[in-house]
């Protein structure tokens, strides 16, 4: 009775995403041209993106997959290069809520480092970040310069000129995403040495990669005979990095003022704060990822303000909807019919190094079977930085960087619907979900996990 009745539901949501489909077909095509482009398109796409992801998310948890993979799915199917259903134009004055969401995940994500409970697990984060993270950087570059033949832009190159493009490639391609792992971490309610293993590991690959990528892309240049500036670049990274964290220092001060002296409208002040880090940090060059996440480990291991802080965030599911939908609508469909096969080739490549090299770290550290075998999940799913540092490389190698940008879109575009599906089945499997989310109930966490969560702090 329980299954038919779950078809049921699922059957009207369906139906429910069709009708949706058609009337915003219907207004895109006897509204006017300039509705597209202005403050009425953008509200039209605004609210169906966020309707047809609920609905979209609602319905993939009925045939147990991932309410983010849904979201995703429908900015997909809605997107200019499908039904187009959402234009460019649109799509163009949406982005604003990409910040604002990296900002809101990246805070969440500073108010689960709590210092206490991390404390057992920095052998793994360590080792697995080394191992795992900066293992791949290196074989999805040799991968990259032994696929010369397969991709245009780097064929017609020099040796040197291949290498050096290769090796910036992989570092993009090895990019990971806090915001999928803190909103799959969300959705299943899992706790446990694999969720907070992969949380604290991709916090820190995201340092790694965004310092890499500065290194290893300014002394790219010189094969392209461009000189490398190392004072330069050794001062914008301490701007970006060091003035992030201060600045986040500060963002941290001023919601623990708000929640110590105001009792209501925590979730709207939080909104406001993280548009203007991520509008603001833009413009000073300061990441936001940074500066939310320095915030949230500030308010939750300094005050006792981290639950309250948590449940205004919680608050802001839209955000999350439309961040995810717009994510979807913007994979470049074309690009991945057009570069597909080696795109899967680097996807498979990425998979098989992040666990491998997962597995390989947390075996060095000690950690326990539980972490060996289902934190490297964690580190599959792809977002916003892979496809900003791709922005980013195209700006850098404009002699390149239109191809393989679109190289690296295709990756993250198939690493953005399969990964989450990955990392979600981890959890459940590891036992770390909650029991809610489960059918059938996933076996209980194994003795070394269970001895893990349950040990005291290490001395010193």
């Amino acid at each position: 009775m329980a299954g038919a009745e779950g078809f049921g539901v699922a059957l009207v949501q369906l139906v429910l995403l069709v009708v949706l489909g058609g009337l915003m077909h219907a207004v895109r095509l006897f509204a006017p041209d300039p509705l597209e482009a202005g403050p009425t398109g953008t509200a039209l796409a605004l609210g169906y993106l966020l309707l047809s992801g609920l609905l979209a998310g609602h319905l993939f948890k009925q045939l147990n997959l991932p309410r983010l993979t849904g979201y995703l799915a429908a900015g997909l199917v809605a997107g200019p290069e499908v039904l187009d259903l959402v234009s460019p134009a649109m799509l163009e004055n949406l982005r604003i809520a990409n910040g604002l969401a990296i900002a809101l995940i990246a805070l969440t994500a500073g108010t689960e480092l709590e210092v206490r409970k991390l404390r057992a697990l920095y052998r793994s984060i360590f080792w697995i970040s080394v191992v795992g993270v900066l293992g791949t950087m290196v074989l999805l570059g040799v991968a990259t310069y032994f696929a010369r033949p397969l991709l245009p832009f780097l064929a017609s190159r020099s040796d040197l000129q291949a290498l050096a493009l290769s090796a910036v490639l992989g570092v993009t391609m090895a990019a990971q995403s806090p915001a999928v792992v803190v909103a799959l971490r969300n959705e299943t309610g899992a706790d446990g040495p694999v969720a907070r293993t992969a949380l604290g590991v991709v916090v820190v690959a995201d340092l790694m990669v965004i310092i890499a990528f500065a290194v290893v892309s300014s002394l790219a240049k010189t094969a392209f005979g461009a000189g490398t500036e190392a004072m330069d670049t050794l001062r914008t990274l301490a701007w970006e990095l060091g003035g992030s964290v201060v600045a986040g220092g500060a963002v941290g001060l001023i919601l623990v003022v708000f929640l110590r002296k105001i009792e209501r409208g925590v979730a709207l002040f939080v909104v406001v704060v993280c548009f203007v880090v991520a509008e603001v940090g833009q413009r000073l060059h300061l990441d936001p990822l940074i500066v939310s996440l320095a915030a949230g480990a500030l308010v939750e291991n300094g005050t006792r303000y981290g639950e309250r802080l948590r449940h205004g965030i919680d608050a802001s599911l839209p955000v999350y909807i439309v961040f995810f939908a717009v994510a979807g609508a913007s994979v470049h469909v074309q690009a991945l019919r057009a570069i597909g096969i080696p795109a899967a080739g680097f996807v498979i490549v990425r998979a098989v190094g992040l666990l491998t090299g997962a597995r390989l770290g947390a075996a060095f550290a000690g950690a326990p079977e539980v972490v060996k075998r289902f934190a490297g999940y964690g580190l599959l799913p792809q977002a916003g930085l892979a496809l900003a540092l791709a922005l980013l490389f195209q700006r850098t190698f404009p002699v390149a960087g239109a191809e393989a940008a679109a190289l690296v879109f295709s990756v993250v575009a198939i690493n953005e619907l399969v990964a989450p599906i990955a990392y979600r089945w981890a959890l459940i499997s590891s036992g770390e979900a909650a029991r809610t989310t489960l059918s059938p109930p996933a076996p209980p966490p194994s003795e070394a996990s269970r001895g893990l969560l349950e040990a005291p702090d290490e001395p010193g």
